[in-house]
């Protein structure tokens, strides 16, 4: 991993390239009016010069480049500069961002932007990251760790930790204040959630779902069981659910099968059960005749560890659901018709915890 005076030393040794342009250190480390700029670059294409007052950072999260692209903004009023960023890797979504800014930013992984209003763009990316530790290591928007920003898209703040921990276990999270901790600490760099004293509230739900369903698995597949109930289409989610009730063990529709609860699509054929327990010992207890070989099933019971299935799931008419969390993510990595479908969640998920849906920015 570079440091910011290893990517300076690589600057001023003509090791970092941004071609077409050549770039060239002519100082670094300079004052800025009251701040400090880490360096002036010039830029040099076809006969044209370009100074940039740049800012260097060995990490890139979205906290990270938001502040440095204020700084590089402010020091390049006061330096007849053009703003600029270096950093170890730039996502696409960074790029994006910083060309919405006007503000250039270039990474060592071989993506970059170079923005001079009304004369000069030049945007390259795809290009992987190189440094992977130039983010937070820690994915929390998946596994375990996603119940903290799915506890958010329930109540948009919290006065501490413990309290959002709790919030989490009152609705069947398994999880430990330490990762609690953790996961605040990314979602804090992602500019998802704001802390001050007293305070952990949530700033931009949208961008929050929108990393969820970036980052959203599958659950893993441990074993699972089809077969037809003899019973109406309209009676199997009830009848499984009581089953699961008399072993004591958590199963749940799965968010696909969780649709009718949340918005207007047309019904399962077959419904769909995530469960923790031995799937045989479960149907054991059942009266109702169940026929293993039919080539038209009613339901399907999936065991699975992911704890994140039985998070915050709803009880209505004798029927455990899925969360409209779960749903809506479960439904976004579905056909066009399920996508369209994920809309109508994905506005009623915000307009409850009373956020507008904006567009993501630093």
């Amino acid at each position: 991993m570079s440091s910011e005076t290893q990517i300076l030393n690589q600057l001023a040794n003509g090791q970092l390239s941004f071609p077409p342009l050549q770039l060239q250190l002519l100082e670094r480390e300079l004052k800025a009016g009251d701040s400090n700029c880490d360096a002036l670059i010039q830029a040099s294409w076809e006969g044209v010069d370009i100074k940039f007052a740049a800012e260097v950072r060995r990490y890139s999260s979205d906290r990270v480049i938001h502040e440095a692209a204020r700084q590089s903004r402010y020091a390049a009023d006061r330096l007849a500069a053009m703003p600029l960023i270096i950093t170890p890797w730039l996502s696409p979504e960074q790029l994006n961002r910083l060309e919405k800014e006007q503000i250039s930013g270039i990474d060592l992984s071989g993506n970059g932007l170079i923005v001079v209003p009304g004369k000069l763009l030049i945007m390259r990316t795809g290009k992987p990251n190189l440094y992977p530790d130039s983010r937070l290591v820690k994915n929390v928007y998946e596994g375990s760790s996603s119940l903290v920003p799915r506890a958010f898209l329930l109540k948009p703040s919290y006065g501490s930790v413990n309290d959002l921990l709790d919030e989490i276990r009152s609705r069947s999270g398994s999880i430990t204040q330490s990762t609690v901790s953790k996961a605040l600490k990314q979602l804090e760099e992602d500019l998802v959630v704001w802390r001050e004293k007293g305070l952990i509230k949530l700033l931009q739900a949208d961008k929050l779902l929108d990393k969820l369903v970036a980052n959203f698995k599958e659950p893993r597949l441990v074993d699972q069981v089809k077969g037809k109930l003899d019973v109406a289409l309209s009676d199997v989610p009830r009848i499984i659910t009581s089953l699961a009730e008399n072993n004591a063990g958590n199963l749940v529709l799965t968010g696909t099968s969780s649709v009718s609860e949340y918005a207007t699509m047309s019904q399962e054929t077959v419904f769909s059960f995530y469960c923790n327990r031995d799937l045989q010992d479960i149907l054991s207890t059942t009266n109702v005749k169940i026929d293993f070989n039919s080539k038209f099933p009613n339901f399907r019971l999936i065991r699975t560890e992911d704890p994140t299935v039985f998070f915050d799931t709803r009880t209505a008419d004798g029927i455990r659901w899925s969360s409209p969390v779960q749903c809506y993510l479960e439904l976004m990595k579905g056909d066009k018709r399920e996508k369209e479908t994920a809309e109508q969640l994905r506005k009623s998920i915000l307009k409850k915890i009373d956020l507008p849906e904006s567009a993501n920015e630093f």
